[in-house]
């Protein structure tokens, strides 16, 4: 499994700080996002958890995370949120609006169902949540790459860099945004330049 943390959080040893969250998420985006992770953990119990995804995805923010592959037995995993459902009520949050209440009573997955489908390699739409500090059980594989901001939003696993440093070069690399838009003018205006007949 993987999961993006604060490069400053060690998982196997320290909780979840939430005074943490408006640097993860941004000051705006994290006073909309809180009462969603409120209502959450009322859902699931006051308890310290990590997100993860059972497949690899980039992260695809400016804000630096480190990536933590960690090999998790099932026993582990101690609940399950559909990731579909959970992206719908953090839009609706970005728009001001309310999640629907039926949004919270799909949320949640039942966790045999999230076990299974793991184990047949059925992950499409499912979030496993895992306990922290990590269990001894809980293998890390490895945690010495991070993020390479937004403007890299495919980035492979083995391209991710490998230090803070040059993470942070990341982000003044690569396409600006709406650079393949300019990009693209300048394609046509030169297709144009050589379809016009010489005067």
């Amino acid at each position: 499994m993987y999961t993006w943390q604060l490069p400053d959080w060690d998982i196997t040893k320290e909780e979840r700080d939430p005074s943490k969250g408006p640097r993860r998420w941004g000051e705006d985006m994290w006073d909309k996002l809180q009462p969603l992770y409120t209502k959450l953990e009322e859902k699931i119990g006051p308890v310290d958890f990590v997100w993860c995804f059972a497949e690899y995805e980039h992260w695809n923010a400016n804000v630096l995370v480190k990536l933590w592959v960690l090999d998790v037995p099932s026993a582990e995993v101690f609940q399950f949120v559909d990731s579909d459902i959970w992206e719908a009520m953090v839009q609706n949050v970005r728009r001001n609006e309310q999640p629907e209440d039926r949004c919270w009573n799909e949320l949640i997955r039942e966790r045999n169902e999230g076990i299974i489908r793991l184990s047949a390699g059925n992950n499409g739409n499912i979030t496993p949540l895992v306990h922290v500090p990590l269990s001894p059980s809980i293998r890390v594989v490895d945690k010495s790459r991070f993020n390479k901001g937004s403007r890299h939003s495919h980035a492979r696993y083995e391209d991710l860099p490998t230090s803070v440093c040059d993470a942070k070069k990341c982000r003044d690399e690569g396409p600006k945004p709406g650079a393949w838009r300019q990009r693209g003018k300048e394609s046509k205006s030169l297709k144009r330049k050589r379809l016009d007949p010489p005067s």
